[in-house]
């Protein structure tokens, strides 16, 4: 594991959790563009994944072992933090119901928003098969940011047949032509589709356009894997070039919209830059709580939105700057304490259950570990 890797993943993880809490946005570029930091994600993905299984990838047996230990990692968290969304929903739906039957309805936000939210019946099954962000739905479906998931998934099966495909060069050239693709793809999308330079947001795909914008990161993540294995690199001032790149990037897109399609190459060099586990910024991401941020970074990403069921009410009743920063604190605490719960009794348990059964299976015995 390369140590700094994992602290910038649970960094990326909080940024993405408090640009939907959206307290301090206002002042905060880091906030403001916060959605730009799933592609940090994705970026991270290509690279790992590579790392992982781009050499052992070989044959069938692979390919099944591949996808299962994926479904292991992906699955078991996604239907736990979906089921938990729904219930909290509906649990605030309820409590509201009974406050305005008592006549308390001034002391709520929002009186009229008594619709309790029940799943359709494609709802469930799009979530259960990684499906609903493939462009089934006119919006983002039950736990939205799950959204990345689903994309993400179906990302990993394109690589996979690409590595049973081609090996060498080849393999790199594929690569290299399907992220300029979901270049193209997303480019245009967010152009003309979401109409982004003057709406803001550009890059901002999800549930519609979300899967070429997977596939551009998570390939320039696979990229910037080769790369480190052939580059030698003036580690210090890389990384230093790279941060700057990307202060001056969070400057620039507030004003030039377009701006954030550089935010995947700029993330792809700095995993580049940190691939050796070297360098002042590669020692910044190293501390304890940065590993365990990188460790929890799963169930933080998929286990805020829950927790914003509570949080993005008081958010609206809050007004200053101290109550603003108790309120954020007080949600990344929370955050932190539930994120660990869900690591020690979902997550992790759940995809050791997937390895062990992995492992099992005489056809796949002999694949690449996880």
């Amino acid at each position: 594991m390369i140590k700094s890797i994992e602290g910038v993943r649970g960094l990326a993880a909080l940024l993405v959790a408090l640009y939907h809490l959206k307290i301090g946005s206002e002042y905060f570029s880091l906030i403001r563009n916060g959605y730009l930091f799933v592609d940090l994600f994705f970026v991270l993905s290509g690279f790992v994944i590579c790392a992982a299984y781009g050499d052992a990838m070989r044959s069938g047996a692979d390919l099944r072992q591949f996808i299962w230990r994926r479904i292991g990692r992906l699955f078991p968290l996604l239907v736990f933090s979906t089921v938990v969304f729904v219930l909290g929903s509906n649990a605030i739906v309820l409590a509201k119901k009974l406050a305005v039957s008592a006549g308390h309805a001034g002391l709520l936000n929002n009186p009229g928003a008594l619709e309790y939210l029940v799943p359709t019946a494609g709802e469930i099954l799009a979530t259960l098969t990684f499906t609903h962000s493939l462009g089934l739905f006119d919006e983002l479906i039950l736990n939205t940011p799950s959204w990345s998931i689903s994309v993400e998934f179906y990302t990993y099966l394109l690589f996979a047949l690409v590595c049973l495909l081609l090996t060498g060069a080849g393999r790199i050239v594929l690569l290299a032509v399907l992220s300029l693709a979901g270049l193209i793809i997303s480019a245009w999308a967010s152009v003309n589709i979401h109409d982004c330079i003057a709406a803001k947001g550009c890059l901002s795909l999800t549930y519609d356009f979300g899967l070429a914008r997977s596939i551009h990161s998570f390939c320039l993540g696979a990229l910037a894997f080769y790369s480190s294995r052939i580059l030698k690199m003036n580690i210090p001032a890389i990384q230093i070039t790279v941060m700057f790149a990307l202060f001056l990037l969070l400057t620039l897109v507030d004003y030039v919209s377009i701006a954030a399609f550089a935010f995947p190459v700029a993330f792809a060099a700095l995993v580049l830059s940190l691939s050796k586990d070297s360098g002042p910024l590669a020692d910044a991401l190293k501390p304890g709580l940065f590993q365990v941020l990188g460790q929890r970074s799963y169930s933080i990403y998929l286990m805020h939105m829950p927790l914003l069921l509570i949080f993005e009410n008081l958010t609206k009743r809050v007004s200053g700057l101290v109550s603003s920063i108790t309120v954020l604190v007080a949600y990344v605490l929370v955050l932190y304490v539930i994120s660990g719960w869900t690591y020690r009794f979902v997550e992790a348990p759940m995809r050791d259950w997937f390895n062990r059964l992995v492992v099992r299976k005489p056809a796949v015995a002999g694949g690449a570990g996880s």
